[in-house]
């Protein structure tokens, strides 16, 4: 019986290894972490998949109970990876993922309490809808409580005899009339008369033909069982549930087809699939299967909805109707919700909080509020947001903004403050980034693969013995500093006494310098975010990755696996140029004139005379696309070198081809760094 229970060890526990194993196999290898006070709490998470492409990086969040958490993001960004890693569909590389205070990294997608809407619905075609929704319950036994049956089913018997008898004679009739293709007979007057199923094959046996006589026998079988279950040492609650030493005892069992039929009609009452239950997928649209998906997740009664682009298939009006049902669901069931979407809009109506991914990495997390007026960088500002937000380039000079047009936005003396304090904490970070051990082997690292991995510079003795020295100079304060020392110790020069090249012993050199297990996921994050949203597009790829040159045979080129401990593999990209370069352009920005961009929403573009809060100066354009939406005009233009929408109300006529006087809300002009994206 203890097993059933189930209850998760303390993970704070000290115990022998010994004794480990006998109370992690007690409690279902279950482990709690009490110093976890979320729901739902994501802690470092990272996926690599076998080939070594990571598609998750760092993801923390912590989740409460009856938030409704939307994963937001273009394709490929990791949002379905991290919802599958949550469903136990994935395994997790790395991180602690909790539901419930439970560590669930290495617990079974069945015994995590979830339900997961998948984006095809994945109906059974043969089965109808009520067989479908049932699916779950019928396929796994649940821990249900220890119940006395009998004692229930007679209870019911004598309730209904007792002044029930002529709704239990229509319900008799109803189920002769009706063609019942997913319940007998019985099933259908226990459902209707909301008794157990035992209780309404006593009646239908009996037909109530003799109320006395079915009322004794019942009562004699009630004291029958309730001595055989003192005999046993357990007492009875007013639900009939089995108590010992006050506490209600469980076991593992099949639900019962009452409790099943229960489930599926709470869940086709709240989806409104009552008229359906009897037809198969194929009689259905795609608004109503899709219902039929949530309802087979709702009847499970789990304590975590996953959901992974479940409105995706469906076309665009029905998926604004579904967005209200599947929030109206979510609040009626009081359920705890994470969702996948790449729609963004989806995503500002439904969420509690939205989690905005790119490439793998996680840019912001806030409520839609927070995210659409106060984006962390510039590709949350633009991706959020329908239209998207106007981008210009510009240059920040002293508290002015110098457009390529000629114009000018000045800004506050706060703003300029501002702008300087960004970029002293930036430069102080990558100088603090740079100074590290891992970065300094990087460093290392370039100025010797500038030799390694050029024919000219391998033939220049005197050009690798510089190298080499240079980089004993960068590593000698690093743990590799002595082996790497050591080695340049054993260098050995020809007979003339000139220097030896030995492509072998410059390889080994390297060797030292190619374990990076220090750099924290936050540095690589701002790095990533550096290369990926900076305005110069310099960089090969994206984030740090290791390359090994093709090996020749033969009959054709094979590629080696990457293998981070080679000693024969090249950098696509070195965090240490990457990080020295930002802090140059870092420097540079503070020191005077430097390139910015600038971030307007079109509804924060204006006109000019009718606008009287804090504005710019009045700028004029030509109103080449005019699109009417509904109480509001999109304004297609373009301004600064840069197409540019404005959306304002219908109140003033514009025609296209005209010349507009626009002007900028001065409150909510967003000023983006240009090397790396961040917001200013």
């Amino acid at each position: 019986m203890a097993n059933l229970d189930n209850k998760p060890v303390d993970g704070a526990m000290e115990v022998s290894s010994k004794d480990a194993g006998k109370i992690l196999k007690k409690s279902g290898y279950k482990i709690a972490n009490n110093d976890v006070d979320a729901f739902v709490s994501l802690k470092d998470i990272n996926k690599i998949y076998p080939n070594g492409v990571q598609a998750v990086y760092d993801f923390n969040i912590d989740i409460s109970e009856n938030d409704f958490i939307v994963l937001v993001g273009p394709s490929g960004c990791g949002k379905s990876t991290t919802l599958r890693m949550i469903a136990g569909l994935e395994n997790i590389t790395s991180g602690f993922l909790y539901i419930d205070k439970v560590l669930s990294n290495y617990t079974s997608s069945k015994d995590r309490d979830i339900s997961m809407v998948f984006q095809n619905y994945a109906l059974y075609p043969q089965m109808t809808v009520f067989d479908n929704i049932a699916f779950p319950l019928r396929a796994r036994k649940f821990r249900m409580p220890m119940e006395a049956t009998l004692v229930k089913a007679n209870t019911q018997v004598i309730d209904v005899l007792n002044g029930r008898i002529d709704e239990f004679k229509e319900a008799v009739a109803n189920a002769k009339d009706k063609a019942l293709s997913y319940g007998t007979a019985v099933e259908y007057v226990a459902t209707k008369m909301k008794i157990c199923d035992e209780a309404a094959k006593i009646l239908c046996k009996t037909k109530a033909a003799d109320p006395e006589k079915i009322k004794q026998s019942a009562k004699a079988t009630i004291d029958a069982e309730t001595k055989k279950i003192s005999s046993k040492g357990y007492t009875m609650d007013e639900n009939y549930r089995l108590l010992k030493d006050g506490e209600p005892q469980y076991h593992l069992v099949k639900m019962s087809k009452e409790e099943i039929r229960r489930r599926v009609f709470e869940a086709a009452e709240i989806l409104d699939l009552g008229p359906y239950l009897d037809r198969r997928p194929k009689e259905l649209s795609g608004g109503q299967m899709q219902r039929v998906a949530l309802g087979r997740a709702i009847v499970r009664n789990a304590k975590l909805f996953l959901m992974d682009e479940p409105l995706s298939n469906l076309d665009a009006k029905l998926r604004v109707q579904m967005r209200s049902e599947i929030v109206r669901i979510h609040e009626q069931i009081g359920a705890t919700t994470i969702y996948v979407t790449h729609d963004q809009t989806e995503a500002m109506t439904m969420a509690t909080k939205i989690v905005v991914m790119s490439k793998g990495w996680v840019q912001q997390i806030g409520t839609p509020q927070e995210i659409y007026y106060n984006p962390s960088n510039i590709f949350v500002a633009t991706f959020i947001g329908s239209p998207a937000m106007n981008i210009f380039d510009a240059e920040y000079d002293n508290g002015k903004l110098l457009f390529k047009s000629g114009y000018e936005i000045s800004l506050s003396e706060d703003y300029v403050a501002r702008h300087n304090e960004y970029y002293k904490a930036k430069i102080q970070d990558l100088r603090r980034m740079l100074d590290t051990d891992d970065f300094k082997k990087m460093h290392a690292l370039k100025v010797l693969d500038k030799v390694l991995f050029s024919i000219d510079a391998q033939k220049d003795a005197y050009a690798i013995e510089k190298a080499v020295n240079e980089v004993l100079k960068i590593v000698q304060d690093t743990e590799c500093g002595a082996a790497i020392k050591d080695l340049v110790s054993h260098y050995k020069e020809d007979n003339n006494g000139n220097p030896k090249v030995d492509k072998k012993w410059l390889l080994r050199i390297r060797e030292p310098l190619l374990s990076f297990d220090k750099i924290p996921s936050r540095d690589i994050g701002i790095l990533h975010n550096a290369q990926v949203f900076s305005k110069e597009e310099i960089v090969v790829e994206d984030a740090l990755y290791y390359q090994k040159p093709k090996k020749k045979n033969n009959k054709k080129n094979v590629k080696s696996n990457i293998n981070l401990n080679s000693t024969d593999i090249q950098f696509v990209n070195n965090l240490y140029e990457v990080a020295s370069n930002l802090l140059a352009k870092c420097e540079k920005a503070l020191a005077g004139k430097h390139p910015i961009r600038v971030g307007v929403r079109p509804e924060d573009i204006v006109l000019n005379d009718e606008f009287t809060g804090n504005k710019t100066d009045k700028f004029v354009v030509n109103s080449n696309i005019v699109e009417l939406l509904g109480s509001e005009l999109l304004i297609h233009s373009e301004f600064a070198g840069s197409n540019i929408i404005a959306k304002i109300s219908t109140n003033v006529l514009i025609k296209p081809h005209t010349d507009v006087e626009l002007a900028m809300n001065k409150d909510k002009i967003l000023i983006f760094d240009d090397s790396c994206g961040d917001r200013i």
